[in-house]
């Protein structure tokens, strides 16, 4: 079990380092195929890498936990912590209230979190990029080989290859959205830092519990909203140490 874990946190390592995008950050809507690799690289570049790490270190954290792997765990953590400290300085954060966000289509299969809530809030939020993805853009379309070329599109991407999914993408004749994940910063970052501290009290169940509000956390939104950040940022909790 802890070569599995050790395995995922340096795959993800692995990832994170890679060079995943260069081009500019700018606001475009979701588009059709096909897909260029310049498109594929400036959707991918709205993403925090700072969030993106954090994200995952928070999944790692969560099932070595429940795995009982301390080690892997407190890594994780204390990785989470760090990146979501220097996350508050990113200016792909945005402010926006969240009935002002426009949702995707719907949820991604396999993922926490929801849609934006369309009622209103008393104010903006704070937003941080954290996850993106393709899907097909039309339920009708959808056939085997289309959502595996998706899937792989989605993995080349994770590798840092946006050419090779654009390739992918185009050779399949897919129409697709790009899928947007967003965490509230603040909330994010509190929920983290509380399973940080119950996890070193040994409260393991309740440093699951919270590590799971904070993957439950996040919006799916099918275009940007405002990146960059407008007006004062929340104050952030400190990181455990």
């Amino acid at each position: 079990m802890v070569i599995v874990f050790l395995e995922k946190f340096m795959t993800i390592r692995a990832f994170l380092t890679s060079a995943l995008v260069t081009a500019a950050v700018c606001a475009q809507p979701a588009f059709a195929a096909p897909v260029t690799a310049r498109q594929v690289n400036q959707d991918f570049g709205r993403l925090s890498q700072e969030g993106l790490r954090a994200f995952a270190d928070v999944d790692v954290a969560r099932r070595a936990i429940i795995a009982k792997d301390h080690k892997i765990a407190t890594d994780a953590l204390a990785d989470a912590n760090r990146t979501l400290t220097r996350a508050t300085q990113d200016n792909r954060q945005f402010l926006k209230a969240e009935n002002e966000l426009h949702p995707a289509a719907a949820v991604p299969a396999g993922h926490p979190g929801r849609l934006p809530s369309s009622v209103a809030t008393t104010g903006p939020v704070l937003w941080l990029p954290v996850l993106g993805q393709y899907v097909i853009s039309s339920e009708a379309k959808q056939s085997p080989g289309q959502q595996q070329a998706i899937a792989e599109a989605n993995d080349l991407m994770k590798k840092g290859q946006p050419k090779a999914a654009a390739e992918g993408l185009e050779k399949a004749g897919v129409d697709v959205q790009f899928v947007l994940a967003i965490a509230p910063q603040q909330a994010f970052t509190a929920d983290v830092y509380r399973a940080s501290v119950l996890f070193e009290g040994g409260k393991n169940d309740e440093a699951v519990a919270a590590l799971t509000e904070a993957q439950e956390t996040l919006r799916f939104v099918s275009e940007d909203n405002i990146l960059g950040t407008a007006g004062k940022k929340p104050a952030s909790p400190q990181p455990a140490k």
